[in-house]
């Protein structure tokens, strides 16, 4: 699913976010990505999504290598990942609906389609019943679940978290995570980074650990 070798990541200001990165994450996995406030966690998922490209090294995303990857196949695999951003990035002045129909919009679908499928994503998270209404009605853990509902709509085989559960109290934050757990089970590769490593051991996967853009360790929670 995904691989990296030598991976390095240098700002034009000169600082080294990531250096010498060599991994491989297996399909089907569920890797939390831990480590302190800027060790290169945000970075490594950026870089996975093609928003941002290695100075040097190899990054390969499902068959994608990264780093001479062209805008065209960039976009075509942003279609083949779900993406549950720090803060979950829903548009306040879009309904639920809207919200979590974006990506299947992108590509393409009508509204006959996709009626159904955000129907069906909504009831997965438990919140069939605000189809309608919008994120400011919310409370945090519903709209972190609705930003999880986004996230898989296209089926995609690989899901990146960003702190998914930063903002949230620690029943809404294991209840978050044992969706992503679901998805997980049902067969998409999860990569989540986090700083709650509480919910580590009631919810056991892989641990990649980074320090100041190095990899510290990977190893079974």
């Amino acid at each position: 699913m995904i691989h990296m070798s030598n991976l390095m990541m240098r700002y034009q200001t000169g600082k080294v976010a990531l250096s010498g990165l060599n991994m491989d994450i297996p399909q089907g996995s569920f890797v939390y990505l831990i480590g302190e406030s800027g060790a290169g966690k945000s970075t490594l998922l950026k870089m996975m999504y093609g928003g941002l490209r290695p100075t040097s090294g190899q990054l390969k995303v499902q068959d994608t290598t990264i780093r001479g990857a062209t805008e065209g196949q960039v976009r075509e695999l942003r279609q083949r990942i779900g993406i549950i951003f720090q803060g979950n990035r829903l548009l306040a002045s879009r309904t639920i609906f809207e919200n979590v129909a974006m990506p299947l919009r992108v590509q393409g679908w009508d509204a006959v389609r996709l009626l159904p499928r955000v129907k069906k994503v909504l009831a997965f998270v438990g919140l069939e019943d605000r189809l309608w209404s919008y994120p400011e009605t919310l409370s945090g853990g519903e709209q972190q679940r609705i930003a999880i509902a986004r996230a898989m709509i296209s089926n995609p085989p690989l899901i990146l978290a960003d702190e998914p559960t930063g903002n949230l109290d620690d029943d809404t934050a294991r209840h978050v995570l044992d969706l992503l757990m679901s998805l997980n089970k049902l067969g998409t590769t999860v990569l989540m980074a986090t700083h709650d490593l509480h919910l580590l051991t009631s919810h056991p996967g892989l641990v990649v650990q980074l320090h100041q853009g190095s990899l510290v360790t990977g190893k079974k929670a």
